[in-house]
């Protein structure tokens, strides 16, 4: 298994774009081809991939503010959950801002997925708000 950073013109991007839009856009009846994705190609992107399939997929707004940047759009297919793709994801975008100096990872956790980002480091600070029609919870971890 390898992660590797994508480009928003890659074939690669586009199968991960098909995990975001089954895992996290279809269970809410929602398609990710509808939303705007203009701004994703300003966005750092990472695929988890294992003979030449794309299991899992999470991107970052790098410095959305100072010295912080955003995980955004983290999914794994059913398949492979609880194998460490996510967190493999996950360690090699914060691996990734730290070389670009961010200090700070924040996060929109959809209320099932807390638990999974609080065994990463990440801390609840904020109060439960509706985002795409559920419940999330702002997250963040200090990077080292």
């Amino acid at each position: 298994m390898t992660i590797h950073q994508v480009k928003t013109d890659s074939l690669w991007y586009e199968k991960g774009l098909v995990i975001r839009n089954e895992i996290l856009r279809k269970p809410l009846n929602l398609k990710i081809y509808d939303e705007d994705l203009s701004d994703e190609a300003n966005q750092i992107h990472f695929v988890a991939e294992h003979d030449s399939q794309i299991l899992g997929t999470v991107s970052l707004i790098s410095h959305y503010k100072k010295n912080t940047g955003k995980l955004r759009q983290m999914a794994t297919i059913p398949e492979v959950r609880g194998e460490g793709y996510g967190r493999m994801l996950v360690h090699e975008l914060e691996k990734y801002a730290m070389n670009d100096k961010m200090k700070t990872i924040v996060l929109h956790a959809r209320h099932y997925a807390i638990g999974f980002y609080q065994k990463l480091g990440y801390s609840i600070c904020s109060e439960p708000f509706e985002e795409v029609g559920i419940e999330h919870r702002v997250m963040q971890k200090e990077l080292h």
